[in-house]
């Protein structure tokens, strides 16, 4: 009988040790999951931070444009906008966003600077020909509103018109080439290449390749 007794303790202090083990694994498999889960979804954000940031939200939408005057040169150009498919809203508050200008007689950085689109909105058919802004001392950026509501924010669905004035200095005539870095608050610049053709009429509107 007390060799019984003795055998019966030692299986119950077993049984403790072994539930014991077996609570402090289930705890550290826990720990264990729930980091490996964290870690993959920090993981998850920063390759869509990466991704979003890597990624221009905007795009050119349709023909770049020139206006050419006497000379001939181009006094303006004519920049189409909208949001990239599966991107978000950009906002074109002119503290948002900042428009670079590179030509071959200089480089402008927040050429729109002063110029918010809210208080430029166009309704109906868009008559470029009243787009025509006046020459200053530098190179300047108006946004124009030609599909949207009220607010200065670009979404899916509107569409903008960045018109650069160029002074008489900073004209631009044929073969010349000509940069545009439109820069959003997150994501990727948009960057807009384009050369003057050879062949340009004054009074007219010709396409930049």
């Amino acid at each position: 009988m007390p060799s019984k007794k003795k055998k019966g303790i030692v299986g119950i202090e077993a049984a403790i040790v072994l539930i014991a083990f077996v609570i402090v694994a289930a705890a550290l498999a826990f720990v264990v999951i729930n980091m490996g889960m964290y870690t993959t979804q920090k993981s998850k954000e920063v390759m869509g931070q990466a991704l979003n940031e890597a990624t221009t939200a905007l795009e050119v939408d349709g023909t770049v444009l020139g206006y050419v005057e006497t000379g001939p040169k181009v006094t303006a150009i004519y920049i189409p906008l909208k949001v990239s498919p599966g991107q978000l809203a950009v906002d074109f508050n002119n503290t948002k966003i900042d428009i670079v200008l590179k030509i071959p007689s200089g480089a402008f950085s927040k050429i729109n600077r002063g110029n918010d689109p809210s208080s430029t909105t166009l309704e109906g058919t868009v008559n470029l020909a009243n787009l025509i802004p006046e020459a200053t001392d530098a190179p300047n950026a108006t946004v124009y509103i030609i599909q949207g509501d009220d607010d200065t924010v670009l979404e899916v669905g509107e569409k903008f018109m960045v018109v650069i004035a160029l002074p008489s200095e900073y004209e631009l005539t044929q073969y010349q080439s000509f940069t545009v870095e439109i820069r959003p608050l997150q994501g990727a610049p948009l960057v807009i290449e384009r050369s003057i053709p050879p062949t340009l009429s004054p009074g007219e509107f010709t396409a930049l390749g």
